[in-house]
């Protein structure tokens, strides 16, 4: 199996000797673009991250050492490398590390779901007590 840019193992698991943060599983949707690409590139699925990086599902057209952008929602966008492709799925090693926990943070509602949002309705007769 070949190595990755990190040193690391493809997703099929094996020696890790240089992966230091734990992977949080995880099912969420990101922007993936090849780095100074205009527009939003494509949407992905992201399957896990750590500090350090990702994997994803992703297009044919990402490879093994490609530069990218990856936008996660809580995090911003990110920079990185394509540390292994492989079967439709690939890592990404961030330049920099990241907070992991803000990927998971749901997101503030936006202002049109608090617009259209329907009234709380009391049921409950006049003069009554709650109990």
């Amino acid at each position: 199996m070949a190595k990755g840019l990190s040193g690391q193992h493809g997703p099929e698991g094996g020696a890790e000797p240089q992966r230091r943060d734990a992977r949080d599983s995880l099912f969420l949707l990101a922007q993936l673009k090849h780095e100074r690409a205009t527009g939003d590139g494509e949407t992905v699925r992201v399957r896990n991250v750590s500090s350090g990086g990702l994997m994803a599902q992703a297009p044919e057209d990402f490879r093994q050492g490609m530069r990218v952008e990856v936008t996660l929602d809580g995090i911003g966008t990110v920079s990185g490398a394509v540390a292994w492709a492989e079967a439709g799925r690939i890592g990404i090693a961030f330049d920099h590390p990241v907070d992991k926990a803000l990927a998971r943070k749901p997101q503030a509602a936006s202002t049109a779901e608090t617009l259209f949002r329907p009234p709380a309705i009391d049921f409950r007769r006049p003069g009554l007590r709650p109990r």
